[in-house]
């Protein structure tokens, strides 16, 4: 009788994805590794030589597609959006109980394919890079640190107003911990930090750009007042989206951020 297979997914492939936006001149390779797997990125190929069994590729794209998440997003953050994508090539398997010699047993191996991680957002501008961005470390995406992110982009594609956008993120921080005070505790972010964003949120705009009713006296965001503003968010997008414990982060103070 036929024994049965035992596959084993023992690696991953994908390619960049091509872009308008970004093009990589001879960029040096980044390899590292997590608790899942070992990557390395070359000449526009992304190989994830897994560390555990998985017996289909859709069992281990499971697992590396949160890592490629959290490097994407890192990259529009850190950069400009669209500068890292990732496309599904395909999985390199085999069998781990093979047949005797000259018996052949058909199996599948993963065909090529096209999905990937959504783009968000456009840009207009094209840049050379003589790097890849670096891996997001320890930073994954959770349901809050995604939350914030697509709030941020919905703000940079125009379809939303940015101080009502600024004030949700700083509720979500707030909400979750239960308070203003909870949250700079549990976060490690200095109180005046969400106090300045309040401030701004609450007392900047006019009537088509204010979150809420503001006096004739209020004013528009000064250009440094909205940089500080976006620079804060992503502050927090990183910091909700950290694995690290809590007490073992760097608190983030107005010394860390833009000046005003």
């Amino acid at each position: 009788m036929d024994a049965k297979p035992d596959f084993h997914v023992v690696s991953l492939r994908y390619r960049l994805r091509p872009s308008d936006r970004v093009t990589y001149e001879n960029p040096p390779p980044v390899e590292f590794e997590t608790g899942e797997a070992r990557f390395r990125l070359a000449e526009g190929k992304l190989n994830c030589e897994l560390k555990s069994h998985f017996s289909t590729q859709e069992e281990a794209r499971a697992v590396v597609a949160p890592i490629l998440r959290a490097w994407e997003v890192d990259g529009d953050l850190r950069w400009n959006r669209g500068e890292l994508r990732f496309d599904f090539e395909g999985a390199d398997i085999i069998d781990r109980s093979p047949l005797p010699p000259g018996v052949v047993r058909g199996h599948g191996i993963a065909l090529l394919g096209m999905a990937s991680l959504a783009a968000v957002g456009t840009v207009s501008v094209h840049v050379t890079r003589a790097r890849y961005p670096g891996p997001p470390g320890t930073f994954r995406l959770n349901l809050d640190a995604e939350s914030i992110f697509l709030r941020y982009q919905n703000y940079l594609d125009g379809r939303e107003p940015f101080l009502s956008m600024a004030y949700f993120c700083l509720t979500v921080l707030q909400a979750k911990a239960g308070g203003r005070v909870s949250a700079a505790k549990e976060y490690r972010i200095d109180k005046p930090v969400l106090n300045k964003i309040g401030e701004l949120t609450t007392k900047r705009g006019d009537s088509s750009s204010a979150r809420k009713a503001v006096a004739k006296s209020a004013r528009q965001l000064t250009g440094a007042e909205r940089a500080w503003l976006e620079a804060v968010l992503k502050e927090f997008i990183w910091r909700l989206g950290d694995t690290r414990p809590a007490a073992t982060l760097p608190l983030i103070t107005l010394a860390n951020l833009p000046m005003l």
